[in-house]
């Protein structure tokens, strides 16, 4: 039987290094049933008009993808989009010690001072005296 040569393209999904070879012209038979996530979905039928209706939706973030013809190209922008998404953590992470940290100086003299187990021994027994 003669091999029939594929055209690939390859899928390199948002925040993720895998890439995928999708051949488009193997051509597999489809399911009839409905589809969900970002594709058609069949809702009521409308009984006046007989009509069914369809909506679009964008698939969730981790479902985008990108698609190229060359992999070496998918390679090289699912690294790039790596490195993006491993940048983005890192300034999420300083925004969070920024935030940590003011937060411990504005509240430096309850955390340090007022707040000391000591201290609330000491409340407790004033309060077991009266």
């Amino acid at each position: 039987m003669k091999s029939i040569p594929y055209t690939c393209f390859y899928q390199v999904y948002k925040h993720n290094t895998a890439i995928t070879e999708i051949r488009s012209n193997d051509f597999r038979p489809g399911s009839g049933a409905k589809f969900k996530r970002g594709l058609p979905v069949e809702q009521q039928a409308d009984e006046t008009a007989g009509l069914h209706q369809f909506y679009y939706a964008l698939p969730p973030d981790e479902l985008m993808y990108y698609g190229y013809l060359d992999k070496a190209q998918a390679m090289e922008k699912a690294k790039a989009g790596a490195l993006v998404y491993i940048g983005q953590m890192i300034s999420e992470v300083e925004q969070g010690i920024k935030k940590l940290t003011q937060y411990r100086e504005d509240h430096y003299e309850d955390l340090n001072i007022n707040l000391l187990d000591a201290q609330i021994r000491k409340f407790r027994n004033s309060m077991n005296m009266k």
